[in-house]
């Protein structure tokens, strides 16, 4: 219980850094892989860190237990933080009148 409660927590972590890159950058694209956007929160590094050191540690730990539910559990708690930067990504791209590319 513990393990996924832990990974949980680690999703909203990570989500909430997200939040605020997509917060302080309104008019630019966030990077799907590698680089960062312009404007960059101090906070987003810590909750990046923890958050996906949270998610990855509870998903092992469940995994553990569960044979082949640690990747899944990653895959599917990642979604709401991807979704989010897609979003974002997506309306950038049509206030600035170009294709979205990631």
């Amino acid at each position: 219980m513990l393990p996924a409660l832990l990974a949980i927590a680690g999703s909203v972590l990570f989500f909430y850094a997200t939040h605020v890159l997509s917060r302080a950058n309104p008019h630019s694209k966030i990077p799907a892989w590698i680089g960062n956007p312009p404007v960059v929160p101090d906070r987003v590094f810590a909750c990046r860190f923890f958050g996906m050191g949270f998610l990855v540690f509870g998903a092992i730990q469940v995994g553990t237990a569960v044979w082949y539910w640690g990747p899944v559990l990653i895959v599917v708690l990642m979604i709401p933080s991807v979704v989010r930067m897609a979003l974002h990504n997506r309306r950038v791209a049509r206030s600035a009148g170009t294709r979205p590319t990631g």
